[in-house]
């Protein structure tokens, strides 16, 4: 299953990539960065050849109960996006400002500020700005904001 959740996915990755050890009750920080380049052949996000490469260096927090569980968390930090029409050269940087919030289980629940190369139910990737409301697929359900096709950008 190809979802091009660019913002999502690089998120996930530090999550993964830098595990931390709970308390009873200072919050759980991590740190982390990275680099992703994605390459979408034509026809499978945009009609034409899209290469995506991003950076990003984020903060990791999640708070615990008394018990030492996890019960949400927030990512915060730099996430910056150049996303290449590769047949036209044409490239648009966006820097998505977020933050991320995420429920007791680390699933992503919303988020807010400028999005980019977020996915809808209905498959389209797009830019978004507002408050964005995700499902357990990871999938745009509600945006209070705008909402722009990715694809259409480069028109």
């Amino acid at each position: 299953m190809r979802r091009a959740v660019f913002v999502v996915f690089s998120i996930v990755c530090l999550m993964l990539t830098s595990a931390g050890t709970a308390s009873a009750t200072k919050p759980v920080t991590q740190r982390g960065s990275s680099v992703l380049d994605l390459h979408f052949p034509a026809g499978t996000v945009c009609p034409f050849t899209l290469d995506v490469h991003q950076e990003s260096k984020v903060r990791f927090t999640t708070f615990v109960d008394g018990d030492g569980n996890p019960t949400r968390s927030i990512s915060t930090g730099k996430i910056h996006s150049w996303e290449t029409n590769a047949d036209t050269g044409e490239t648009q940087f966006h820097s998505v400002s977020g933050p991320s919030f995420f429920d007791a289980t680390g699933a992503l629940v919303w988020g807010t500020g400028s999005w980019t190369g977020v996915q809808l139910e209905d498959g389209t990737i797009v830019r978004t700005h507002g408050l964005i409301r995700f499902d357990a697929n990871l999938l745009v359900t509600e945006v209070h904001g705008r909402v722009e096709p990715l694809c259409d950008s480069f028109a």
